[in-house]
């Protein structure tokens, strides 16, 4: 066995308690420092195309692999290898077709009217839903022997998939004029999520039943996933409470570890809706762009709601220079406490990443 982790267990029991609410002696860290002396490494390919990136899981592999090879996750960093068909795949399972392109993935409908698409009915036969089972058991085979985690590719869900399928802007006036159709097309996305989750997560689970998300490095017992409506920007409260709440509802209900992926300014009313579903875990907040960066004290007061609520908050530190990023890693720690709190850092020094963990520690 190759074994790019050594401290598995505690890893997992610290995911476990932050999820649910537990007692931690110092924050969750996600911490990645140079290996003193690299793994060997795989031979690597250049892809040859748009598509390729996408499709070729041997490919990605290698250069996940590799990446190991010379980063050592300690921590609650862990190894982690996701395939994607883009993010919203359970759009292609339902009808659209991809354009891959080097940034992204692109969601393209012809059938964007609702007699076209509705009902949505889970399909195994699907093309794209077939061809990402096949790239997940590859990854599956490609880990084997290793401790890297298979991560659930990022499939998204209610009106995030029902804008790829309808179009944003026809969405936007159905939440006026077609109500109880959006309704109705939400119920079938939400009733079909699961079945196409549960595949993926029968490959992709451990053999203690435990799993990783693509996205944000998360990991915990049983079915674990990030859940988002980033088309509630466009949302009032009481319009998020009618046609989203209810399928948020439903998928929190059948899952185990959940994270929601709140994006932008414009989604903070939502917050007080969010914090009443009782099997949500934490939340995770993208700032924009244009504004302060997550862990800048003028976000305090969001962390604060949902703390009090009980539940735990993701945040994004990477994107300062080491030396800030450790400084507010330690006031957001003052400020709140140990518990509840997961940080994702910047790549640091060996003996600086340790010294972090004992500072926080004793906080």
């Amino acid at each position: 066995m190759i074994e790019f982790k050594k401290n598995w267990k505690d890893t997992n029991d610290r995911f476990d308690s932050w999820f649910h609410g537990g007692k931690q002696d110092r924050p969750l860290l996600n911490l990645w420092v140079k290996r003193e002396t690299p793994f060997d490494k795989l031979p690597e390919e250049p892809y040859s195309d748009e598509t390729d990136m996408y499709l070729n899981v041997d490919k990605k592999f290698a250069k996940a692999y590799n990446r190991f090879c010379e980063r050592e996750p300690i921590a609650e960093a862990f190894p982690e290898f996701s395939v994607n068909l883009g993010a919203g795949s359970l759009a292609l399972y339902l009808g659209c077709e991809p354009k891959f392109t080097k940034e992204t993935v692109w969601f393209l409908s012809d059938n964007t009217e609702y007699d076209n698409f509705l009902p949505l009915r889970f399909d195994p036969n699907n093309k794209w839903f077939k061809k990402h089972i096949e790239l997940v058991k590859r990854q599956a085979e490609l880990v084997c022997g290793t401790d890297i985690m298979v991560s659930i590719p990022d499939l998204i869900e209610n009106l995030d998939i029902l804008a790829s399928i309808r179009g944003s802007e026809n969405c936007c006036y159905d939440i006026y004029d077609e109500p109880e159709r959006m309704k109705a097309a939400l119920d079938d996305i939400a009733n079909v999520y699961m079945d196409y989750y549960d595949a993926f997560y029968d490959i992709a689970k451990t053999a203690d039943g435990r799993s990783s998300f693509n996205t944000f490095s998360i990991q915990g017992k049983g079915k674990t996933a990030k859940i988002q409506c980033d088309f509630a920007a466009l949302m009032s409260p009481s319009q998020f409470d009618e046609l989203v709440m209810p399928a948020l509802k439903m998928q929190t209900d059948q899952m185990d570890n959940l994270l929601f992926h709140l994006d932008g300014p414009e989604c903070i009313c939502h917050v007080d809706s969010l914090m009443t579903l009782n099997k949500l875990g934490a939340l995770q907040w993208t700032p924009g762009a244009r504004n302060e960066k997550g862990g800048d004290e003028r976000w305090y007061p969001l962390y604060k709601k949902v703390r009090d609520a009980g539940k735990g908050v993701w945040i994004a530190l990477y994107e300062y220079e080491p030396d800030e990023a450790i400084e507010r890693a330690k006031a957001l720690t003052r400020y709140f406490g140990k518990d509840g709190l997961y940080f994702l850092m910047p790549t640091l020094e060996r003996e600086t990443a340790e010294r972090l963990m004992l500072d926080l520690e004793r906080l």
